[in-house]
């Protein structure tokens, strides 16, 4: 059988049967290697992963520390109190004050306003959701105040936990997070920069 192929060509099928078993050799080598690239990159994606969930868990465990002592009745004592306007108020008060004051009704009532409970801070507490590590719970102004610009700095200062200029946040700020914060400017005829302040709150506690 053998006999009548050339030996050139019988050389060639020689040589082509040699490499067939090391060419299967070597794609099942390049399986191998791809099956460990797959591996490998899937062993890095776990390590990552697990990296990123300790830094989380870190950082969750910072912030627990940073509000534990966290004052319950901050806002009542330390947003609910504040006074706005003052140099209105105080410029008014000279007016009604002053002897040639003729008694007008509409700096009396812008007054009255002013000082009054009309324009100050009142929150409506909404429902209190509760989770293993902390509750949270919305808090809404019951009407808009009048500001201005002191005034919301005075505001952020004591929400976002942080100085801005003079003015400084109360001690043991729980995690107030805002939902809402809309300014509408309002005109007036002193050219005074004064705005219709809405704010909503995340007040976030942890147990």
């Amino acid at each position: 059988m053998f006999q009548n192929i050339p030996k050139s060509r019988l050389l060639l099928y020689i040589m082509v049967l040699g490499i067939v078993p090391l060419f299967i050799i070597f794609i099942n080598f390049l399986g191998r290697l791809e099956t460990l690239d797959k591996l490998d990159l899937h062993i890095a994606e776990v390590e990552n992963k697990a990296l990123n969930y300790k830094r989380q868990q870190a950082n969750n465990m910072a912030v627990i520390s940073h509000y534990r002592n966290a004052d319950h009745f901050y806002i009542d004592k330390y947003l609910e109190t504040l006074n706005f306007l003052e140099p209105e108020v105080e410029a008014l008060q000279k007016v009604i004050t002053h002897k040639n004051f003729a008694g007008d009704a509409n700096i009396t009532q812008r007054l009255d306003k002013l000082a009054g409970q009309d324009n100050s801070m009142s929150f409506t507490e909404g429902v209190v959701l509760s989770y293993p590590l902390y509750q949270e719970t919305t808090e809404s102004l019951t009407h808009p105040i009048e500001v201005n610009v002191a005034d919301i700095k005075n505001i952020l200062a004591r929400v976002e936990g942080v100085e801005i200029g003079p003015y400084k946040p109360g001690p043991n700020i729980p995690q107030l997070l805002v939902i809402e914060f809309r300014l509408d400017k309002k005109k007036q005829p002193t050219g005074n920069e004064i705005f219709l302040l809405y704010l909503k709150l995340l007040k976030r506690e942890y147990l």
